[in-house]
């Protein structure tokens, strides 16, 4: 979890250069007017692409979203960062890439955001909170986190930033998205329902956020989990089964690892294996730890995006027998 302050130090591997620092025979890409990126601190281009095709405009980004914002503030002294792009400032390492760069700033005309141009708005009549950061000695404005992230929910329902996520019965898209976004807060800037409620008062309907903070959680690692746990919590409301996050699988006193979800009246343990699970060196702690559980009597129900709804199929299966065998 982050350590959030006023006056905090973001940092950020890409290091921004201007025109006159570039270097001869290294590749570089233009990120505002004054402010370029070496090509090896840039998304590759399947990356760029991918964000490309939710974007409203389809528009290109091969800057980090935080890099960006940084750029784009300095640029424009007196801004205000906002959403998305505070967001990545404060760390958020999910759902930021792709969105539009956000400043709020006295101007006369807003602004619709580029490939090397921000969006800016007239901060609304309703205040929100600011926060002085510093990156590489030079400090900037941005939205509090509690406040970037209602200004974010508020750009996910309007259709200004969104991302590709599964169909979930009685959840339309931009309520998928908007969980996903509160529970990466909670998760990774240690933000509360409290803290949110607070700042979301008067800027964004109650009962969307009611719905939203109740169906929430602080422990997804990953927006994916948070698709699983609602996909999962649906087929154990189902069959009367209960859900629990985050459970501790220990062997001889020792936690060999941590089940995202688990059924346990089943011993069913449910994990979301993303990209780092590819490596060699965690496949072969992933083959242990599947050994360790099945001789513990978990059935393990591991799975990666294209995988997720066979291991749903699984799951029910499971969940269909053992109805069967109670009503026999």
């Amino acid at each position: 979890m982050a350590n959030l302050y006023d006056g905090m130090e973001v940092n950020f591997e890409a290091r921004l250069l201007a025109a006159t620092d570039r270097v001869a025979g290294t590749q570089y890409r233009q990120v505002t007017k004054q402010w370029f990126l070496s090509v090896d601190h840039c998304h590759q281009d399947w990356q760029a692409q991918l964000c490309a095709r939710s974007h409203p405009r389809r528009v290109l980004y091969w800057a980090p979203a935080a890099a960006r914002a940084a750029a784009h503030a300095v640029e424009r002294p007196g801004s205000v960062v906002g959403g998305f792009s505070a967001l990545a400032l404060y760390g958020m390492p999910f759902l930021v890439e792709g969105a539009d760069t956000l400043l709020f700033s006295a101007t006369a005309k807003n602004q619709v955001g580029g490939a090397h141009r921000p969006t800016v708005r007239r901060p609304s009549r309703a205040p929100f909170e600011t926060w002085t950061v510093v990156h590489r000695g030079v400090s900037f404005r941005a939205a509090a986190p509690a406040d970037a992230l209602v200004q974010a929910l508020r750009q996910v329902k309007k259709g200004e930033h969104s991302w590709r996520v599964v169909q979930i019965a009685g959840w339309s898209p931009r309520d998928i998205m908007a969980l996903q976004l509160i529970d990466c807060a909670r998760r990774f800037l240690g933000l509360t329902p409290p803290d949110i409620k607070a700042v979301a008062r008067g800027k964004v309907d109650a009962r969307w956020l009611k719905k939203l903070l109740a169906h929430s959680s602080s422990r997804a690692d990953s927006p994916k989990e948070t698709e699983m746990r609602l996909l999962v919590t649906a087929l154990a409301d189902r069959y009367g089964y209960t859900v629990e996050e985050q459970v501790p699988l220990i062997v001889d006193g020792e936690i060999v690892t941590v089940f995202d979800l688990a059924i346990p009246e089943l011993k069913i343990a449910i994990m979301y294996d993303g990209a780092h699970h590819l490596e060699w060196k965690q496949r072969k702690k992933d083959s242990s730890i599947t050994i360790k559980m099945t001789a513990a009597g978990w059935t393990p129900a591991r799975c990666a995006s294209e995988t997720m709804f066979e291991c749903l199929k699984l799951i029910e299966d499971i969940m269909q027998k053992s109805s069967g065998r109670q009503h026999a």
